[in-house]
């Protein structure tokens, strides 16, 4: 396992892969946030409609994207501070996400940068069959018009906190998927947290160790039936 002897790198990123700027985040206001907690359920009936590049950058955004900077943490010139409240402020949550049927966004799998609100190309393809089967078949993991996957990068939370560091970083992808589910709701979207999956497979998929980096939820999103 790896273990910091400086500041981790708060965020990963992909060298020389293709990336895909995301269009500025749209905000409503359609919904209040109260109505979103009070009405928001999860959703696994999805219809067979495509979904905007606009809207899955709101979606990132608000769930995961950098909403303010501040000066001299960790030794950080500027050091981000995200959607999601984190221990430490070290931020162990990483977000992939499978394009199926979104407007203007190629198939295949991507990462989330969110210093650069941009989207990494790691392969393309159309994936969905393969992460049914990651998700012991359940059937709207892939049959959707996009699907994110949360990861815990916890050897970033670890530097700080030793071995507690990995409650701590479930504990962040908790308010990272809460997130998910009322930006969803704002859009007039669904989605549903997906816990059940084959491991060591989703680990292979996303080309991750499974030991320094462990996934932990996949969000199927997409307009409610």
């Amino acid at each position: 396992m790896t273990f910091f002897r400086e500041v981790p790198p708060i965020v990963k990123t992909y060298t020389n892969v293709e990336t895909i700027q995301l269009p500025k985040p749209r905000f409503r206001r359609q919904i209040y946030v109260e109505d979103a907690i009070i009405t928001r359920r999860s959703i696994r009936d999805f219809k067979d409609e495509e979904l905007s590049l606009e809207d899955l950058s709101t979606i990132l955004y608000l769930s995961f994207g950098v909403t303010a900077w501040e000066e001299g943490v960790y030794g950080y010139r500027r050091f981000p501070l995200r959607a999601f409240p984190s221990a430490g402020a070290l931020q162990p949550v990483e977000v992939y996400v499978l394009s199926f049927k979104v407007k203007d966004l190629e198939q295949g799998l991507y990462h989330y940068n969110p210093i650069k609100h941009e989207l990494e190309l790691l392969k393309r393809g159309n994936f969905s069959r393969e992460i049914i089967d990651i998700a012991l078949g359940q059937e709207y993991a892939g049959l959707v018009p996009v699907t994110l996957i949360l990861t815990i990068y916890w050897a970033r939370t670890r530097w700080k906190y030793g071995d507690r560091g990995f409650r701590y970083a479930l504990l962040d992808a908790g308010f990272a998927g809460e997130n998910v589910y009322l930006a969803c709701k704002a859009l007039g979207l669904g989605t549903v947290a997906i816990g059940a999956f084959y491991d060591d497979e989703l680990c292979k998929f996303l080309n991750i160790d499974c030991r320094d980096e462990i996934p932990v939820l996949i969000f199927p999103i997409g307009k409610p039936l």
